[in-house]
């Protein structure tokens, strides 16, 4: 099925989305932090669109959300080496691709990000922060498009 024909109740999920991954990204990659504001706006639109949509299934999505949430917060405490802004974008990403997208997003976002980090060095070689909400968006993005195809 191509994207233009999974109707509303998929699109416009993936356009907000899309809309909030720019300035996510963008913000991230310059102050290595993901606003809560922009966070748990495009949460509540994604949410809202479900329901309107597809209410049947927006249990479904909220149970991706807060599994993507789960993982990453524990990631967070064990490693530090994700910021809470990570793990709550991961809640919106949950909730964009659902199960068993949401799995996929969080690989390609984690295979994305690690074959990019040597471009996150210092002057003097030293490994930087990376912004991580970058590949998360396009993990989310990549898993919702190529989704679309099958």
């Amino acid at each position: 099925m191509s994207i233009f024909g999974a109707g509303r109740g998929f699109l416009l999920p993936l356009v907000v989305f899309s809309v909030f991954a720019l300035p996510v990204s963008v913000i991230d990659i310059r102050t290595r932090r993901i606003p809560d504001a922009l966070s748990v706006l495009c949460f509540l639109l994604v949410l809202a669109l479900r329901l309107r949509y597809s209410p049947e299934t927006a249990l479904f999505f909220l149970a991706a959300a807060l599994f993507a949430f789960a993982l990453f917060f524990c990631v967070a405490l064990g490693t530090g080496g994700l910021g809470f802004g990570d793990v709550k974008f991961a809640a919106v990403i949950g909730l964009v691709c659902g199960f068993p997208g949401v799995l996929a997003a969080l690989l390609a976002a984690s295979v994305l990000g690690l074959a990019l980090s040597p471009l996150f060095r210092g002057p003097d070689g030293a490994s930087l922060p990376i912004p991580f909400a970058p590949f998360l968006c396009a993990g989310a993005i990549m898993e919702q498009l190529i989704s679309s195809l099958f």
